[in-house]
């Protein structure tokens, strides 16, 4: 399963540590935060990529419910960092190949 989502900039420490307080499942899931701004995006924030099991991201939306904001560029956020871990896997490849 997997979940994008848009977290203002002064929530951003507050999801994120929410997200790791809970050792049983949340962190376990693979769990990538961006800047907007770095990816290209507008917005004061980063976005969130979450993905796992269903059980664990489940349990990651509802401990970060209350930070999600909306946004139009969820679907670009998701691709770009999906294009980031492509890129960096295969410079990993390169190097290790």
């Amino acid at each position: 399963m997997e979940w994008t989502i848009f977290v203002k900039k002064e929530n951003v420490t507050k999801a994120e540590n929410k997200l790791k307080e809970d050792f049983d499942l949340a962190a376990k899931q693979s769990i990538k935060i961006r800047d907007a701004n770095s990816l290209g995006l507008e917005g004061d924030g980063s976005f969130f990529y979450i993905t796992g099991s269903d059980e664990g991201v489940e349990k990651c939306k509802e401990l970060i419910k209350e930070f999600v904001e909306e946004s139009k560029d969820l679907e670009k956020a998701k691709e770009k960092i999906k294009e980031e871990e492509d890129a960096a896997a295969a410079g990993m490849g390169g190097i290790f190949g």
